[in-house]
């Protein structure tokens, strides 16, 4: 079964295509990272198989018409945004009780906030949670419900590293338990080695769909991780940075203020003519 099938979408504002003929199809129980420079229309994809926008052509996900059924549809699908925002005087439990309401599941507040450390904000108002503290929320709320198919637009910003090892962790998880996984990034994040697929969009347009293994042959990300040994920083280069970051919190390093330096997009386009 296909958990998403789009048969050539696009989606235009005004005289301006964010999407044009894209054609693609997602089985499910796989995982896909959708790869584009900022302003490659992965956001517009995105918000398009969830049903919240409009667009031309065809998009099944979890095998219905989302121009029909867009509301069936957001019900069982965890989705993250990447612009997030939420009513600041409601409370973080507030908050996941609404959502559990919404998608007809009931909850123990603890599973919900317990994998991404916010139990000790389960009471704080939304508006006085950190950047960082507001996309694990984000995150948490998605998976009320273990959606089906989880959607995440740029999962990674305001995550420190720990966070960010958590939901590759996660997502993988997710995985081999049948469910399917699409994110998506601008720059590579570390997260190919957590992907089986990545499908790179460039102006509108899906350039290659190809298995994570392939990309990782065509051009090697590699990633600068900085941690802070006393009164100065220490860099460490790798292909892998969650793997990296295992080691050196195993190696005693506190990672939690680890700076990590990512590769964009371009060189993987460049790689592959895109």
């Amino acid at each position: 079964m296909r958990a998403v099938q789009l048969e050539e979408v696009s989606k235009r504002f005004g005289d301006y295509f964010a999407l044009k003929d894209v054609s693609m199809e997602i089985e499910d129980g796989s995982s896909v990272l959708l790869v584009g420079k900022n302003g490659a229309g992965k956001s517009t994809l995105l918000r398009c198989i969830t049903g919240i926008i409009g667009f031309e052509g065809r998009i099944l996900t979890l095998g219905m018409d989302v121009k029909k059924l867009g509301r069936e549809v957001r019900r069982l699908v965890g989705y993250v945004p990447q612009n997030i925002r939420y009513q600041e005087d409601v409370r973080v439990v507030e908050l996941a009780d609404y959502v559990a309401d919404m998608k007809g599941v009931d909850v123990f507040l603890d599973e919900v906030l317990t994998p991404f450390g916010l139990q000790e904000v389960a009471y704080s108002k939304v508006g006085s949670l950190s950047s960082g503290m507001k996309q694990r929320l984000a995150i948490s709320l998605a998976l009320i419900g273990d959606p089906k198919l989880l959607i995440l637009d740029e999962p990674f910003n305001n995550l420190d590293p720990m966070a960010r090892n958590k939901l590759s962790e996660l997502l993988q998880t997710m995985v081999k338990r049948g469910r399917t996984v699409i994110a998506s990034v601008h720059t590579l994040s570390g997260l190919i080695h957590s992907f089986e697929y990545v499908a790179v969009l460039s102006d509108g347009r899906l350039v290659r769909m190809l298995e994570a293994d392939e990309v990782s042959r065509i051009v090697k990300p590699i990633y600068k991780i900085h941690v802070r040994v006393g009164g100065s920083w220490r860099t460490y280069l790798t292909d892998d940075v969650f793997a990296k970051l295992s080691e050196l919190a195993d190696d005693g390093y506190d990672i939690r203020d680890a700076w990590i330096e990512e590769p964009d997009a371009e060189g993987l386009l460049r790689a592959i003519g895109g």
